[in-house]
């Protein structure tokens, strides 16, 4: 029965079967991480946040809800492992992503994903969004380490399951990496 469960979660979830070394195991210890990686962002002077942060705001249209509008806001690591003396040609790697935006039908959300310095594993996710119904918002939490997901917080209803929300906190990670890499490329 133990084996039948193990290998229920080694397919359901991408890293059950392979920890990661060096992801934190307990809530408490993502908490302090978030702490430390918010005292950072707020120590930032000017030009360290020009040189580590990237804003990219997004309008459409969507049907049946309008006129979305969303910013994302990364901040961003420079790593140069590998790289020779003097050639100045860092990778860059997301460690905290926001979402926030707002539609027409009065819909407004946001989001926190935190990753891993390393891996670019998410190890923290938080989302809230309230869809003008009169409920109020909407919260979920999640709380990542090296066997999966380690804690939900839910206040309301839930707003996206675990898996879902992890391939989201990847797909971002992903598509923002490449862009931070892309613009270094131009750079050149």
């Amino acid at each position: 029965m133990l084996l039948r469960v193990f290998l229920l979660m080694a397919l359901a979830w991408p890293t059950a079967g392979a920890p990661q070394d060096g992801l934190p195991t307990t809530v408490k210890e993502i908490r302090q991480i978030y702490a430390n990686v918010q005292q950072a962002i707020a120590d930032m002077n000017e030009e360290e946040h020009y040189r580590s942060q990237l804003v990219t705001t997004i309008q459409r249209t969507l049907p049946a809800t309008g006129i979305r509008k969303e910013t994302v806001t990364t901040f961003f690591s420079e790593y140069d492992e590998g790289i020779e003396e003097g050639d100045f040609n860092p990778d860059y790697r997301p460690y905290f992503i926001t979402r926030k935006f707002s539609n027409e039908a009065g819909w407004k959300g946001y989001e926190e994903y935190l990753y891993d310095d390393e891996s670019g594993q998410p190890i923290f996710i938080f989302l809230q969004i309230d869809y003008n119904d009169g409920k109020g918002k909407q919260e979920t939490r999640y709380y990542f380490g090296p066997l999966g997901l380690i804690s939900e917080n839910i206040k309301g209803e839930r707003i996206l399951d675990e898996d879902a929300s992890h391939d989201q906190a990847t797909t971002l990670w992903d598509s923002i990496k490449a862009q931070l890499n892309h613009f270094k490329l131009l750079a050149q």
